[in-house]
């Protein structure tokens, strides 16, 4: 295989990929936004006053799959929220996957590192808040 074969190849692997991530992350943008649509409405036909200074639901990851299959709004919000955060997380892990398969070790290190520090700062901030 010659150099500009390879290098069409490998460009051509890159394209695909990116286009398998741009489909997966406009999926999860329009599921994440049904979420929180859903959240809205159950809010509203709940009789919640949205615009109300009252208590925000805390945040609990294990309370999130009971509060959705219970029909409360704050689980269909805190899911989708989750998911906004989760989608370009997982878009720079997948894209480091990619690179790690090219054999690109500079953008696989700058990769790792965005997400080193992106977990840095969930521990953190989940250490402040309790």
């Amino acid at each position: 295989m010659s150099a500009s074969t390879a290098t069409r190849a490998g460009s051509e692997t890159a394209y695909a990929m990116e286009a398998a991530i741009g489909r997966l992350l406009v999926a999860g943008t329009w599921i994440a936004m049904a979420l929180i649509a859903m959240g809205v409405v159950l809010t509203l036909t709940s009789g919640v006053d949205p615009l109300a200074h009252g208590p925000i639901p805390p945040f609990n990851l294990r309370d999130v799959p009971a509060a959705i299959v219970a029909l409360r709004p704050e689980g269909f919000l805190w899911a989708g929220i989750l998911l906004v955060i989760a989608l370009p997380i997982g878009r720079v892990a997948v894209a480091g996957l990619g690179f790690v398969a090219a054999r690109d070790w500079r953008l696989a290190l700058i990769s790792g590192l965005v997400l080193l520090v992106v977990l840095i700062s969930i521990a953190a901030a989940t250490s402040l808040e309790g």
